[in-house]
């Protein structure tokens, strides 16, 4: 990851249980060559994101990019570092990243091993 980081922010999400909410680390960086926005986001609990994706989705674009009129499934490029879950590193052959790939029929996760500038 050769970019900038322009913010970065710890956020949490509801979970199934009460008294345990899902945290995880959020890191916007510069605009790629495209021009949308790359973000990582990072679990820092024992609460998968990828499970949680939807609710942290939500909690991003009102917390953060409603502030700055940016929606999140139209103009960020949205990854998920799972290089500390030993458990997703092998559902997805070691890759580090997931890129969460929005469409029509919902959302899919490509295994990278860089995020794209």
């Amino acid at each position: 990851m050769e970019s900038n980081v322009l913010y970065e922010r710890d956020l949490l999400y509801p979970t199934e249980s009460l008294y345990e909410p899902g945290i995880f680390h959020l890191e916007i960086m510069n605009p790629d060559s495209s021009g949308k926005m790359p973000v990582v986001i990072e679990g820092r609990s024992s609460h998968s994101p990828v499970e949680h994706i939807d609710e942290i989705i939500r909690i991003m674009q009102s917390d953060v990019f409603d502030r700055i009129h940016i929606e999140v499934k139209k103009n960020v490029s949205l990854y998920i570092s799972i290089r500390n879950n030993e458990e997703l590193l092998k559902q997805h052959a070691g890759c580090p990243y997931l890129k969460v790939c929005f469409g029509d029929d919902g959302i899919k996760y490509q295994p990278i091993n860089a995020i794209m500038q």
